[in-house]
């Protein structure tokens, strides 16, 4: 499947439908890598454009001298989502090879910038649902959360050619909780507080 803005409806679906199927029509697209990376750098725009839109429309969080905390600017967003995205290709790609998967970075690199763009399509609906039913824009959120795992265990089982979903997915929480505990470490001995 050659993805244009005319299929695109059409590959979401697939995402939805079936995400190792949707992930080999992702990873065909024939992309430099510069492409890929740049998919990447977009969806990271769009979404730290998409948070400031949440973010104006909540009531401002009161900080803890009871003034209102100022938003976080969409540069910023953008940096902490780029990042997270970049941290996200470089331990699916490499974990993912080191448990012996076949997986190709520049790969790896395309489907971590669908499965963001995914993402923006549940936070314009946790948007939509915000404002036409506000009690259940959380369930939208939490099913948003879910969504993302389950994609990310897909994508990655077919990126490195594994078969067993469930040791994917352990796999996944375990390289996450590794993950966050290794950068909590790093933060502390740099004297940066969390």
């Amino acid at each position: 499947m050659q993805l244009t803005v005319g299929n695109l409806a059409g590959l979401v679906r697939l995402t939805l439908g079936d995400p190792r199927l949707a992930a080999r029509a992702v990873m065909a697209q024939p992309l430099p890598v510069q492409a890929r990376w740049g998919a990447l750098i977009l969806t990271a725009v769009l979404s730290a454009f998409l948070m400031q839109a949440v973010t104006a429309l909540l009531p401002p969080l009161p900080g803890p001298d009871g003034e209102a905390v100022t938003p976080i600017g969409p540069a910023i967003w953008a940096g902490m989502v780029a990042s997270g995205m970049v941290m996200t290709v470089l331990l699916v790609h490499h974990v993912g090879r080191w448990r012996g998967g076949s997986g190709q970075l520049g790969d790896a690199v395309l489907l971590v910038a669908w499965l963001q763009f995914i993402q923006l399509l549940t936070v314009l609906l946790q948007i939509v649902v915000m404002l036409v039913l506000p009690f259940a824009a959380p369930l939208v959120e939490i099913g948003g959360v879910l969504l993302f795992l389950w994609l990310l265990v897909h994508f990655v089982a077919e990126l490195h050619g594994f078969r067993s979903i469930g040791l994917v997915f352990l796999g996944v929480v375990v390289t996450f909780v590794a993950a966050v505990f290794t950068l909590s470490a790093l933060l502390l001995m740099l004297g940066v507080g969390l």
